[in-house]
Parts: structure tokens; sequence; C-alpha cells
């Protein structure tokens, strides 16, 4: 089977780390895997890609040339915007066009996107041409909304082979819009089996975020300082980036200085997760919670902000950790503070975590992985249903 993986870029990210592994199980499995990016250009990807496979990249912004965008797969292109009821995509037809070339380049059997608006772009980039299309969800579709997208998401979703989302929650949602919808929890690599000591005296608080809106690291940062002088003892190490990186950074320097790190990007949480006391979240969405299940992977308990029904699944109140359920820096505070002071209960939670390794391990997401795309081979074998 040649599969063709198409995504925005390769750069830090939960979707881009799940759209790697993907490509590297299947590679290993003896599948043709193309990694097909929108817009990568020279940057190099954040994560390890097996040399088996195949990376391209189609170079946007751009304008396309004559073999990408001309009268074929104009008609094509437009006809099935017309038939989905969404003609207004049209104005992205340059950039449909061009995926519709590049992918169509690769020979694929099977076309598996990620991410909403690169879903659109490929379902719509894809009429007429036979090939199945998996389109990936990556966040809670019951929170998140594509404002001048969200009828033709609805719309194309419809046509898809398949529409996978990480949590039984988005797939209902997807299903009460007509898709075929799947629920596979993110394929995660487990932490190495060498732990790495914390070195030094310091508790660390550990937080493994995107510094952008959605994630509320702000709220983190004023919630770790009004507690930071009851416990000398403990640092916070925030790692990520994001457009917030320059207006937290000078909180940081405000509220908390010397107490709290913000360390960049980190292609290896378990290097960082390793010797943690604590893992915090901060984010008011999330699809699955990559971070969060790295963090109980490793042992660290969770201290969760209420962001919906993956994490929710994840961190298990009273046993793996906390969620905050109400409440804003003052609550968030209040639930650090409870576990940073009693060793006892953080152990008892240390324990128990790294159950999540079975309760969502990454086997059982591949071998739902395997029975799809043997489902998704064999209905384009016997045609549409």
């Amino acid at each position: 089977m040649r599969i063709t993986m198409v995504i925005g870029g390769l750069t830090g990210g939960g979707a881009e780390r799940v759209c790697v592994n993907l490509a590297n199980a299947w590679v290993a499995r003896g599948r043709h895997v193309t990694l097909l990016t929108v817009a990568q250009n020279r940057i190099g990807p954040a994560y390890g890609i097996d040399s088996r496979v195949e990376r391209r990249d189609v170079g946007h912004p751009r304008k396309p040339n004559s073999e990408e965008l001309n009268a074929s797969s104009i008609t094509a292109i437009t006809r099935g915007l017309d038939q989905a009821g969404c003609p207004e995509l049209v104005a992205e037809i340059d950039l449909i066009a061009m995926l519709r070339c590049a992918i169509l380049a690769t020979s694929p059997d099977l076309v598996v996107a990620h991410i909403d608006m690169t879903n659109v772009r490929v379902l719509a980039a894809m009429h007429e041409r036979g090939v199945p299309v998996i389109a990936c969800e990556h966040t809670d579709l019951n929170l998140v909304s594509l404002p001048r997208w969200q009828a033709a998401r609805q719309a194309l979703y419809r046509g898809a082979a398949a529409v996978v989302a990480s949590h039984p929650a988005s797939a209902n949602w997807l299903a009460r819009f007509g898709a075929t919808a799947y629920s596979i929890p993110n394929p995660i690599l487990p932490p190495p089996p060498a732990q790495l000591e914390q070195t030094g005296h310091r508790n660390r608080v550990v937080a493994i975020t995107r510094l952008s809106p959605e994630k509320r690291p702000a709220l983190l940062v004023r919630a770790f300082a009004s507690i930071a002088g009851d416990f000398p003892e403990w640092d916070l190490d925030v790692c990520g980036v994001g457009p917030l990186g320059e207006p937290l950074a000078g909180l940081v320097d405000e509220l908390s200085p010397g107490r709290i790190r913000l360390l960049g990007f980190v292609n290896d949480p378990y290097a960082i997760l390793h010797g943690a006391k604590l893992f915090v979240s901060t984010s008011w969405v999330e699809g699955f919670g990559n971070a969060v299940w790295e963090a109980l992977a490793c042992g660290v308990p969770v201290v969760a902000m209420e962001c919906g029904a993956s994490v929710r699944s994840l961190v298990r109140e009273g046993i793996d950790g906390l969620i905050v359920r109400s409440g804003g820096i003052s609550a968030l505070g209040a639930a650090l503070a409870s576990l940073m002071g009693d060793e006892e209960r953080r152990k008892a939670f240390a324990a128990r975590a790294p159950e999540v390794l079975t309760r969502f391990g990454i086997e059982s997401s591949l071998d739902a992985w395997e029975a799809l795309l043997a489902t998704v081979a064999q209905t384009s074998v016997c045609g549409p249903r």
C-alpha cells in the first residue's frame, strides 16, 4: 500500500508528532510512505523521520504553475466544491490545485491528511480521483470551530473515506454531521526504559505547551507566582514557543524572576519530564493531550485545568492527578500548592500515573489504525457504500 500523508508543516506540535509517529510505524511495516508538507520549505523537521519515508514539499506560498493550475484541475475542483455546496472555497483554488498535483505525483493508494484546514483542502483537491482520503482531526470539535469554513468542513468530511478523531466525543460530533467517524487515541512513543534522575535539590513543576492564547500560559505563570513564596524549594520550567513568548518573558521577569524558566522548544519531552515532581496544563482545549500523556507515562502527577473530555479521560481525578474545574489563578494555585506541599499524595499519584501506558498504549492505537486501513482498502476495492 502506498500512503501519502499531508500536513501543513513539521515544526513542533502534537499533530505533527502524531503524523511522524504514524509515518515511521507504517514504513517499518513495509508500506511506501510519502510525507507531503504544504509549507515546510527549507526548515528542518522538528522530529526524527525514518530515512525510508519519502519527503516532499509543496513550497507554499507561491503561485501555481501550468501543470498544477489548468482547465482540467479547475473544472474538477470547482465541480466538487459546487456539489459539496461550498463554492466559497474557490478562493483557495491555487493552493488546492497545487495540492492535487503534488498528491497525484506520489501515486497514492490512500491519502491521510492532518489538521482541519489541510483536511478540507485535500478533500477538495482529490475530487473525482478515486483515491480514498482519511482526514485526521486533532482538536476537540465540541469546543473549536472554523468560522468561515465550518459548513465546508462538514460537507467535505461526508465525502472522506474516514475521519479520525483522538477521542469519542469528537468522533460523535463528526458522526452527527454524516462523516464516517472513528475514534483512535494518538500513538505516542513511550519513555525510554532508563529513568533519568533529577539532579540538584530543587523540585520542578513542568509545563510543555505552545505559548499561544488557547494554552493560557500567562495563567500558569501567575498561578505559580502566587504561591512561589510559600514553596521556596520549587521552580517552574515552561517548555514551548509561540506568539506569546515575548510578553510571557516580561511577565516572568515581573512576577517571579529566577523561579520560572522559559526553556523554548524541546523535541525530547522525556528529557524534561524525567525527575519532575508535577506537570501542569492550562490549556482550555485539547484534542488528546500528548504532553499530559507523556507526563503520566513518566510517573509525573498532573494538575490540569478543565478543557474537555480528552484530558478528563487521561487524568483520573484523585488517582494520578487533579483537574481544576472552575476558577482561575487562585484555583490553579491552590491545586498546585495542595500537591507541592503533600509528598505522600504526590508519590501515590506518581505510582499510578504510568498506567496510562496500558490505558492508552501505542500498540493498541497502531492496531486500530491497521484495522481502519484494511477497512478503507476493502471499501475502495468494492466501491463506495
